[in-house]
């Protein structure tokens, strides 16, 4: 039963197409500023706190220390939102690619697997080690094998409270703004850009999906430095994920 609600990177090019596609038509013949500004601010929302922050620096790579323990929870809930998985899916997609970034193996570098990088479909060899601390985590296994459902659950209860059409601007939209946000700058992000550093992958700064990513654009710079959860190093690179760990988050 669990497996066609499991966290599945075989499913996720149907999600994107699916909220892509209803985002263009609620947008072409509904659109609401006040919706599209809801859509924006859920965005924020997941993208900066949920992805940049909660599935990318704590959970994938440690880089700080919660100030208190009950901030993960609505963290990973929100990165649950984007659309491009779970917990467990996420870090053990982003572990593989800082194992075997712009290599064979890499989950979606341009520079291996070209355009398809733009699309959230992530082919590689499954290893349960890179993970093996989330995936004896009963909170975690719980949400990983429940995923879309929950997204689902989620989905329809936003609906049956506010209506159909604040649904797609409080959940759809956003995540088709999220994974296309991602998708682009997987790609981008090792394509085009300036080098601060020297590192063994083509990982670029470019300060556009820096600024449209909550500063997940400054790209060569947290390959070179993985572990430090601030990803901008001069003043001019802005990083609002940094901002919010370093005044709100971190221990």
């Amino acid at each position: 039963m669990t497996s066609l609600f499991r966290s599945n990177t075989l499913y996720l090019p149907y999600i994107q197409i699916l909220v892509t596609l209803i985002s263009a038509i609620v947008l072409i013949f509904n659109f609401s500023g006040i919706g599209m500004g809801l859509s924006l601010f859920m965005y924020i929302l997941i993208g900066c706190f949920g992805i940049s922050i909660g599935y990318h620096r704590f959970l994938s790579h440690s880089s700080f220390i919660l100030k208190y323990n009950w901030m993960q929870w609505p963290l990973f809930w929100l990165g649950c939102l984007a659309g491009t998985g779970s917990p467990v899916g996420w870090v053990a997609v982003h572990r593989e690619h800082h194992r075997r970034s712009d290599r064979q193996g890499d989950p979606h570098s341009p520079h291996t697997i070209g355009y398809k990088s733009l699309i959230a479909k992530y082919e590689y060899k499954w290893d349960k080690w890179p993970i093996r601390e989330l995936i004896v985590n009963k909170f975690h296994r719980f949400i990983h094998e429940y995923y879309f459902l929950l997204l689902i659950i989620w989905g329809l209860s936003i609906s049956l409270l506010i209506g159909p059409i604040w649904m797609t601007y409080l959940v759809i939209i956003p995540m088709a703004l999220s994974i296309w946000a991602s998708t682009i700058s997987n790609y981008v992000n090792h394509k085009f850009g300036y080098l601060t550093y020297e590192t063994p992958d083509k990982s670029r700064n470019l300060w556009i999906t820096a600024y449209l990513t909550f500063g997940e654009g400054w790209h060569n710079n947290h390959h070179a430095r993985p572990k430090d959860y601030r990803f901008g190093r001069n003043r001019w690179e802005l990083d609002l994920g940094a901002f919010v760990i370093k005044n709100l988050l971190k221990a």
